[in-house]
């Protein structure tokens, strides 16, 4: 009996299910579950630099708040700029990896909320469609596409925004099935919809989504040195050479000298 009352226990923990909704909690009492194949993983601050994520997707309200990924304007709550535009599955492709022998896309969700009792937050919805258009601003967002993955009605994900430290540095780690998009071309257009709030209020600065590359482009800076080596090779060859091309100058000037004295 206390051994399967301890296996219902770490079942609770890992996702609590009522009916048929799924509850992740990524809270601290546990850091992963998964929602219908996709994984929700808990992370540790992470890179954010040019070339390591590349958001596409900020929304900010309180208490609830709605948006998806376009960039023909604002059609919820949708954060106006250019961390906020449209996304196409070729962009997605760069971002697939394999987790125990299956295949994902993977995605980075930063949440910023308050500390104290006003730090947790929930992500009520996640949806993604694709479709040949892009930049739209509906607000049926059930016409956007064709839907390639969804929350069942009462699943949910929650967050802690006190388990990390600021903004820019990420929460968690979204894996959506790659199998879900069978048959989506490479022009086609990806939205992703999300809904927070319901559960525990969004209460402070905006959400932000991320595509993770799974081959990131190295930095500026991190080039820097490796462009100065070859710039040093270049030299010393060029400097070589030119240290030949006078050396055979002077053999030559000299040879010519000597022949010019005798001749005298």
């Amino acid at each position: 009996m206390i051994a399967r009352g301890i296996v219902l226990i770490g079942a609770i923990i890992i996702c609590t299910t009522v009916g048929h909704a799924t509850v992740v909690d990524l809270t601290g009492s546990n850091d992963s579950g998964t929602i219908n194949g996709a994984q929700f993983v808990f992370t540790t601050p992470q890179p954010t630099g040019t070339g390591v994520i590349q958001p596409f997707l900020r929304l900010e309200n309180s208490p609830v708040e709605q948006g998806y990924n376009t960039s023909g304007g604002t059609p919820f709550d949708d954060k106006a700029g250019p961390w906020t535009h449209d996304l196409t599955f070729g962009d997605l492709q760069n971002t697939q990896v394999t987790l125990g022998g299956a295949s994902y896309f993977k995605l980075l969700l930063d949440v910023n909320e308050p500390g104290g009792s006003k730090s947790l937050i929930s992500l009520d919805q996640l949806q993604f469609y694709t479709s040949k258009v892009g930049s739209q601003t509906t607000s049926n967002v059930g016409s956007l596409g064709t839907l390639r993955y969804t929350f069942s009605s009462g699943d949910s994900v929650i967050l802690d925004a006190s388990r990390n430290h600021g903004s820019g540095s990420g929460d968690m780690y979204a894996y959506i099935p790659t199998s879900d998009f069978a048959g989506t071309k490479t022009s086609d257009f990806v939205y992703l919809y999300a809904h927070f709030g319901n559960t525990d209020n969004s209460q402070a600065g905006f959400e932000e989504w991320a595509l993770v590359n799974a081959a990131p482009i190295p930095e500026m800076n991190a080039l820097f040195p490796i462009i100065g080596f070859f710039a040093l090779v270049f030299a010393t060859q060029y400097l070589r050479r030119s240290h030949a091309a006078v050396g055979r100058h002077i053999v030559f000037a000299s040879s010519y000298c000597g022949i010019w004295r005798r001749q005298q």
